[in-house]
C-alpha cells in the first residue's frame, strides 16, 4: 500500500467510505467522494442502510459505541461556495438528524465512547480538540427539519 504524507492520509481525503455500527444492524457508507476544490478535502453522498441519504458530507463518520448515533461532517454553501461544515449527529434509534451550532472549515470525528463525542477542528492547521456529551449536550446542535426519514 502507498504511504501518503501528511495531511493527505487524514480521513478527511478519503475517496471513499465504509463502517458498520458497533451492533451490526447500520451500515454507512459513501462510495465516491471528490474534493471539494483542488487540494482540498472531499464530499460525497452518505448512504445508509435503510435508505436514508443525505449530500454533500465528508467521508470521516463514526458511530458512537451504543450504535445509537452517526456523526459526520456536511459541508453548506456560504456565498456559493462549501467553504464551511457543521457536525451532523444522526440519531438513527428517533430517526432525527442534527446539525451543531458551530461551524468550521473542517471537522474530523475521532472517537465517540460512553457518550463522549471527541472531534478535531482543523485537523491540518491549528489542530482544535472539541468534545460533546450526549445526549446532555444535544442543546449545542438543532435539528434538521424536513428531513425524510424512511
Amino acid at each position: 500500500m502507498e504511504q501518503v504524507d501528511f495531511p493527505y492520509n487524514l480521513p478527511i481525503w478519503r475517496d471513499k467510505f465504509q463502517l458498520d455500527s458497533p451492533d451490526g444492524k447500520w451500515a454507512a457508507k459513501i462510495f465516491r467522494a471528490s474534493e471539494v476544490s483542488m487540494g482540498n478535502p472531499t464530499i460525497g453522498t452518505l448512504e445508509l442502510s435503510n435508505g436514508f441519504k443525505l449530500d454533500r458530507c465528508n467521508p470521516s463518520f463514526i458511530w458512537s459505541d451504543d450504535s445509537r448515533y452517526l456523526v459526520i461532517p456536511q459541508y453548506f454553501s456560504r456565498f456559493g461556495l462549501f467553504r464551511r461544515q457543521h457536525l451532523i449527529l444522526i440519531d438513527v434509534v428517533d430517526g432525527c438528524v442534527k446539525e451543531s451550532k458551530k461551524t468550521a472549515c473542517y471537522f474530523q470525528p475521532e472517537s465517540f465512547l460512553d457518550g463522549q463525542l471527541v472531534v478535531t477542528e482543523e485537523p491540518f492547521s491549528d489542530a482544535v480538540r472539541l468534545e460533546w456529551q450526549i445526549p446532555e449536550d444535544l442543546n449545542q446542535f438543532n435539528e434538521i427539519k424536513g428531513v425524510l426519514w424512511p
